[in-house]
């Protein structure tokens, strides 16, 4: 307050922003009573407590990214192996026909490199269905975790906030 000019142009103001401050600090103080903090150490290891929740939280979600992202690939195989599945038989019932592969090479080739890639991993062609029903599991439980990831930052915020206000009021309390 000492800084700053409008509370030392308006005494109206200056009563204003103390009766602020100090409402501020009684919340800040019944925060960390009502959490049965009571040192600097024990508000400090709270919110690291909080912060490393929230690192797992994080954590977590990236874990199912890349296991959405894995399925939406192997999605995308499925589908080249089922809309190319024609040409590749017809070639190999006629392998001999060079014109016909000539013609459908691409189509053919996007057919095995797929079809090489799902056999690495499935001992058969992998159900769309199943695919999809777990990818909409796996959206559903990146959802939840998003929540909870939003609304521990809004903690995480308060509880910087507590610490720079108890910061400021301890100062003042060693002022005095």
């Amino acid at each position: 307050m000492n800084t700053n000019v409008k509370v030392k142009e308006s005494k109206g103001y200056e009563y204003w922003a103390t009766k602020h401050n100090l409402n501020t600090m009684a919340e800040s103080v019944i925060y960390i009573r009502e959490h049965g903090i009571k040192s600097v150490k024990q508000l400090d290891e709270y919110i690291q407590k909080v912060a490393d929740e929230r690192q797992n939280l994080q954590d977590k979600i990236k874990i199912i990214d890349k296991e959405m992202q894995e399925l939406s690939t192997t999605m995308e195989k499925v589908h080249t192996v089922k809309k190319y599945r024609q040409y590749y038989m017809e070639y190999k019932a006629n392998p001999s026909d060079k014109a016909f592969f000539e013609e459908h090479k691409a189509e053919i080739t996007r057919y095995e490199t797929a079809l090489a890639k799902l056999k690495k991993s499935y001992s058969k062609l992998p159900d769309s269905k199943g695919i999809l029903d777990e990818l909409d599991k796996l959206q559903e439980k990146k959802n939840t975790l998003m929540q909870e990831y939003s609304s521990t930052k809004s903690t995480m915020d308060e509880l910087y906030q507590i610490r720079k206000n108890y910061g400021i009021y301890m100062g003042k309390e060693m002022e005095r």
